[in-house]
Formats: C-alpha cells, structure tokens, sequence
C-alpha cells in the first residue's frame, strides 16, 4: 500500500503553524511503580506476537503471546440440521408479528435441546520467570518506559551495583522478541525457566546448549505450538537445571524469542462438520508437527546485536506510528508519568490536554501493536491468564468492529488485510450455517467466534437469531475501497463477500412480503438487547448491503441481472419508524416499546456506521435519530455506574460525532481517564477497576471518534468540525485518511474553530461538499494554494462546492 507523499507546500504549511512543531518530549507511557499484575504490564508486540512486561526490578514475568493461540476445549462442534424445519419456522415466526423471533427462537430450542457452546480461549504462549542475582533492597530512580514511536519497553533502575536495564521489542521484519539484559560489566546474571501450565496442553520443556524451548500440544486436538528462546551471553558463563537457564558473570544478555502455532489438518471426509471424539486423529496428543527445528535454524541466523535488529524494527514501527498526529496544545503536561495524569484525572475529575493526546497516540500504538496476520481480539494480542475474560475471542456482534475502526482513517490501510484474511478464513463455516441451520444459500455468522465460526454460540441466549454480523462485518471490506478507491480489491473480494451476505437475505426473507410488498423479518434480534421482529439493527445492514452492491457493480458495469434483483429487495425493506416520541425506533414495528437504558446503539448503525441517516439527505431521520439518542443518553448516564461497559460508551461517542454532540465527545473520553478505566500501560479495562482482563473495544475505536469529530467524510461530502470539544480551542491534526480517496495533511484550529486552516490532497480529479455542523455560518473561505476552485452552494445552507486535481494539494482558509 503507497503512502502519499508529503509535498513541499504541506511542510511549508505545517511549518508556519507552532501546534505542528515537533516536540522532543516521550512518546508513549512511562512509570516509575513497578507493574505487580498483568494487567498492568507494559505491552509491545508486532501484530504477530505479544509481549508483557511486569514485576519488579530483580524478579520479572515476560509473557509472550500469539494471535493464533485458542485452547481447545473439546465442544462437540456439530451445527444442527434444521434447514428442513424452516419452512415451519417461517409460517409461525410471521404469524406471531412482533413476537415472530421470540417463537421461532423456542421453537429451535425445542427441536435441538441446545446448549451454548462456548468459543476456545486465548491464550498466553508461555510465561518467562526473570530472577536477577544481584539484588538489593534499595533500588533507586526505577523507571518503566512503553515508547509508542518504536515499540521499545524498558526498564531502569540503580542500586549499590550499579545501572542496570532491560529493555526488549518485538521485530516486524524479523518476527522475533528480543530483549537484551545489561548492568555493571561481568555482574550480569539471571535465572531463567519457561512456564505453561495447564490441564488441557501437555508440554515438553527443555534447556541446553543455548536455547530453551518448549514443544506444546493441545490435549483435546486442532495442534499445538511451539516456543523458542535463543539465549546469548557477552561472557560469563550458562549452566542449564531442571529446564532453567543459569547464567552468570556476563556483560549482557541477549534473548531471542519465538513462537509459531501449528495444526492438524482436517480430515476430507469431515470436511463439512466435525465433533469431538477420541478415535478422531484431528484430536489428541498423537499429531508429530514440530517447528523447533527450523525455528533454531532461524534464530541462529539472526544477528545477535541488539541494535541492529532493533534499527530495521523500528524503522517499519516508527514509519506507522509518525504517520498520523494530534495536538491539543498539552503543554507541560507532557513530561509529566503515565500515574501522574491519570491520578490526578481522577482526582480533579478533569482530563488534561496532555492526557488526552497520549491516550489517542496510545491507542494507535496498541492497534499496530496488535494487528499482522490476524487483527486484535478482545484482549489485544495480550493476555496473561489461560482463563480469559469472553475467551478473549472475536465477538462479531459489535466488539470486532470496534477493534479495527481506527485502521483506515488512522492511514493503516495495509493493516486492513488481517481483518479481510480472517474474515475470508470463516467463510466455509459460515456457508455451512447458511446451509444446514437455515436452508440458505450465502453466509451467516455466529456471534463469536476463535478456531471456527460454526453457529454454536445460542441456546438460552438466542444467538441464533443474530443474522447480520457477517453483513456488519462486509461493510469495512466496501469501506476499504471508499477510503482507497482500490477497484481491484472491491471486484475481487469486497463485491464476491457482499453477494454471500445477499444471498442469505434472498432466500430468508423469500415469501415474508406483507400487505405492503415489504419484507418482514421473521427471524431478527438487535444484538444482545430483547427479541422483535424488524430489527432496525438487521434492516440497516441488509440495506446497506444492497446499497453498496447496486453501487459498485453499476460503477464495473457488471452484474445487470443481479442489480435488478437487488433494486427490487432494496424496493421491499421495511421503512425504519418514527414513534409519538419523535424517536427513531429500534424495531420497525409498531407498538415495540425502546429499550433506552440498553448499552448496545444497533440501531444507529445507519447514522454513524453507514451513514444512510443525514442531515441533509433524510432530515425527519436525523431528527428522530438526534430525539431518541438524547432520551438514550438520559436513561444510560442515570445507570451508566452501575453498568459502565466500554462498547456502550464507545457507541454513544461514535453517535455524538455524528450528531455534532461535542459534549458527550468530552464527556465519553474524559470519562475514561477519570474513572480509571485507563492502565498505567493505556490499555483499558472492560470496566473501571475491572482486573479480569482488557478491553480493547475503546483502543480500537478513539482515535477514529477524534478523527470524525474534527473531519468526517462520506459521500463526497466533508464535515468539518462537525464535533469539536470547546475543551480544545487550539488544536491541529495530521495524516488522517478520508473516504473518497482524500488524504488531510493539515488540519489546523484556534479560538475553538473560529479561524480553521486545511491542507487536503485528493488521489482523483473530483467535487466534494464542505459543510460545517447548523449554527456555524461561514464568513469565508480562501484557497491559499493550488488551483481548486471553491463557490458557495446557494441552495444550501452552510456548504461550499470544493473542486480538487488529482494529487495536487489544497491549502484552505476558512472563517467563521
């Protein structure tokens, strides 16, 4: 994926504007208390392997994860036949109305007897016991660093020895943690042991010559991994015990780290479902792959220089990280720790700027960290528990979605390809689904999923009426190319997937038109909220879907036939509802009472996700969308500290920059500094003192509601300010994406957005709409540089028709 370069006018204009002035303040999380659990561990990884950091100067656990690893629990993964029963299910479910779901859901639970079955669980590789010999008790000037622009934790401490450091990164071109161990020369020493322990894997861990290594099989089948440490030593001496590494006398230390997954091919005569079961050679210990070979062949190819490796890593970090930058004036603030902001956020009931800044460059930190060949879960890429909260899987009703928001307009496009290869990899359970469960062609999901995406996950929860996550999920495949303008990418993979998801909705909702000719959606749940039919969350997406494939294949000249078809699908979806209230309704069926007080905003997903709800375009919807969120907002905030989870808080600031609701921008992001959501590491909690684990729905999503707060764009048309904080007066932001190919340089703002300054390059020749939030006339607008034309659109109030040149940049004034 090419960046676009930077010209020589987008350094002039950031130049001249002293809130882009490069600062030689830290970058990222620093702490001078030694972090006692994992859950506060400094973190790093290279999207492929993770890496936690904690414990004390002389005693610390170095816990190395992987984004393959999900321990399998033994479930009979069997997708129950009752694709001949549809029919049935289908006559009662519309005879039952708005009740429709609720009926056919016990229906199936009568008909199978169905148990929830849980998703594997994420799981940590191994656990690296450091014990240093020279100890002491007083050590002094401890310091803990996360440094975001490279991927480099450290640690440093004094003591009557002497300085001593450890420091370690995770290499994306050398996939490979190293971490290298220095002190007084020839003091150096340490004890090393690996440690995995659980019922369910046995292991096989050995120290010698060198390398310590550990060869693991999962007990109830789908294979195994194993882990490597190339242990190097600038003199001193190594002796091996009881599987532990002993060295001593050394200058340094230098560990080189790996771990690689494996697993056991299915066999073909079960190519379509597969259950547990001793005899079956895809389960048990019995399976020979092993990696611990070549995995020694290449670690000791690799350079033993610390700096070295670390050069080519940091080059690659470093290049993701700079590409994007906030600056809200934080001051001097920003020399100030990582404990010192958030103590006295809590303390003073009030964010800093600084703390704010560094939550936003944290996270994207975070998003790289965790994202390679497969993107961050809900833990990250990071767990030190075999028990992890959720399983710490992918849940696909909200939560992976909110995982990778900030990928695009945080200018990480090549990241995407994780997301897309997952994705990709569930389609042929998700086609068994389809198949066996409903009778259909096309895709469908379950709501979570780890190893497999098989519909397992309902029971007494009815997951199995939760139809449109794999559509929800197609969506970020068609904003890819929105963001890029990539044709080949949406011909080949964005246009075949978004087919599948149709597919499904054809031959479901076949036969269900009412009086009307409109679509009644029989089976329908707004996820995890109460069962009704016509969920606005389920007709939202099957809109979209059809809106983005009537689009694109118009826009190929390809696919006549099926465009027809899906015009007159489009022609039947049943009109979203307006109640008495004036509120947009989450169910579009008459007499549904809302559900205010609920976490989830599934039925805003057409306003701040698909943008089908505008302002301009559908006023009576944004109306009733802004009526029914503010209800929303009152009922939420009065509970909000008794059910305080970070998605419901992300989806209502998701809402609110949409909406131009400044205020609970501030509020939702303050909230999470002040209530300590927020680790000394800035990963969040699922709740505030919550120590169960992480929760990256809110990492993965910050960065991309500042973004849209400041600029959002859809549909040719550029909001700008459309969300900004009056907490922020003075501020600039740089190398943010924006859809329809349109890359920010610049974006600069004072006396709260009164005067606004803007740098924008288009890949295309093309006309845009700029547009500022109600309540905000524009005095003018002046094109300093370049040679787009701008004139007012008479008709319409507050907007500009902005014309660009391909990849010719624009420089803007505007004043309000």
């Amino acid at each position: 994926m090419k960046v676009i370069k930077w010209s020589v006018l987008t350094v002039m204009f950031i130049a001249v504007n002293p809130l882009f002035a490069e600062s030689s303040v830290f970058i990222g999380a620093t702490t001078s208390r030694p972090a006692n659990v994992w859950t506060e561990a400094m973190l790093t990884g290279n999207g492929n392997m993770g890496i936690m950091m904690f414990g004390n100067p002389y005693n610390e656990t170095i816990v190395l994860n992987h984004c393959k690893l999900y321990l399998p629990v033994g479930s009979r993964e069997i997708v129950h036949d009752l694709a001949g029963s549809m029919p049935e299910f289908k006559k009662a479910g519309l005879e039952a109305g708005a009740n429709g779901p609720a009926v056919v859901h016990k229906m199936m639970l009568e008909k199978t007897k169905q148990r929830i079955i849980g998703t594997d669980s994420f799981h940590p590789a191994f656990f690296l016991k450091l014990s240093m010999t020279q100890q002491s008790e007083n050590p002094t000037k401890y310091k803990m660093t996360e440094d975001f622009t490279t991927g480099e934790l450290k640690v440093n401490w004094f003591d009557e020895h002497g300085g001593w450091e450890r420091k370690i990164f995770v290499s994306r071109p050398d996939n490979v943690a190293v971490m290298e161990i220095n002190g007084p020369k020839g003091k150096v020493g340490c004890s090393l042991s690996m440690d995995i322990k659980h019922k369910l894997v046995k292991s096989e861990i050995k120290a010698a010559d060198g390398y310590m290594s550990a060869h693991v099989v999962y007990v109830r089948g789908k294979g195994g991994y194993d882990s490597l440490i190339r242990v190097v030593t600038d003199g001193g001496k190594i002796e091996y015990k009881d599987g532990q590494a002993i060295i001593s006398g050394a200058n340094r230390v230098l560990l080189l780290m790996q771990v690689k997954n494996w697993r056991t091919p299915l066999p073909k005569e079960q190519s379509e479902a597969w259950a547990f079961s001793p005899e079956n050679p895809y389960f048990g210990p019995g399976h020979k792959t092993n990696h611990l070979p070549d995995m020694n062949k290449e670690l000791a190819k690799l350079s033993t220089s610390y700096k070295k490796l670390f050069k080519s890593h940091r080059k690659i970090h470093g290049e993701l990280f700079s590409r994007v930058k906030l600056d809200l004036n934080g001051g001097a603030d920003r020399n100030a720790t990582t404990e010192e902001l958030l103590d006295r956020a809590a303390k003073e009931d009030h964010a800093s700027l600084a703390l704010l800044e560094r939550m936003y460059d944290a996270c994207r930190y975070l998003i790289i960290c965790s994202s390679g060949e497969r993107p961050s879960n809900l833990q990250g890429i990071w767990t030190g528990t075999w028990s992890t909260a959720w399983s710490g899987d992918y849940t696909l009703d909200s939560n992976i979605q909110l995982e990778i928001q900030s990928l695009m307009s945080c200018n990480m496009p090549e990241l995407m390809e994780s997301y897309f290869d997952l994705v990709e990899s569930w389609l042929p359970d998700c086609r068994l689904n389809a198949k066996k469960f409903y009778g259909c062609r096309g895709v469908v999901s379950n709501a979570r999923a780890s190893n497999v995406c098989l519909l397992l996950h309902w029971g007494r929860w009815p997951g199995e009426q939760l139809i449109s996550c794999m559509g929800w999920m197609a969506h970020f495949f068609y904003d890819y190319y929105q963001f890029t303008g990539d044709k080949e990418f949406l011909a080949k993979r964005a246009i075949p997937l978004m087919k599948e998801v149709v597919l499904f909705y054809e031959d479901l909702l076949a036969g269900t038109e009412d009086e009307n000719g409109k679509y009644r959606f029989f089976m329908s749940y707004s996820p995890e909220n109460v069962l009704a039919a016509n969920a606005t969350f389920d007709i939202g997406v099957t809109k979209a879907m059809l809106t983005y494939l009537i689009k694109s294949c118009e826009m190929l000249s390809i696919e006549k036939e099926n465009v027809k078809k899906w015009k007159t699908m489009l022609a039947k979806m049943p009109p979203y509802q307006i109640n008495e209230k004036g509120e947009y309704q989450e169910w579009a069926w008459p007499g549904v009472k809302e559900n205010l007080d609920h976490r989830h905003h599934s039925q805003f997903l057409p306003l701040y996700q698909f943008c089908e709800i505008d302002r301009d375009r559908t006023p009576d919807l944004w109306k009733a969308a802004g009526v029914v969120f503010e209800n929303k907002l009152q009922a939420y905030t009065k509970k909000r500290d008794d059910n305080p989870i970070t998605h419901g808080l992300i989806n209502q600031a998701q809402c609110a920059a949409r909406l131009g609701r400044s205020d609970v921008v501030y509020d939702v992001l303050s909230r999470f500094t002040i209530k300590r959501y927020v680790n000394q590491n800035f990963m969040m909690a699922y709740m505030p003192g919550w120590g169960a684990g992480f929760g990256f729905d809110p990492v993965g999503s910050i960065p991309d509601i500042v973004n849209n707060s400041l600029l959002f764009m859809w549909d040719k048309t550029l909001d700008v300010l459309p969300a900004l904080p009056e907490q922020w007066p003075e501020g600039s932001i740089k190398g943010i994406l924006l859809r329809d190919q349109v890359k920010l340089n610049g974006l600069f703002w004072k006396k709260s957005g009164k005067h606004i300054e803007m740098s924008l390059t288009s890949k295309i020749k093309q006309d845009i709409t700029l547009r500022l939030a109600d309540g905000n006339e524009i005095e003018s607008v002046k094109i300093i540089k370049g040679s787009g034309r701008i004139k007012k659109i008479s008709n319409r109030k507050n907007c500009y028709r902005l014309s660009l040149n391909a990849n010719e940049e624009v420089l803007l004034k505007i004043k309000r």
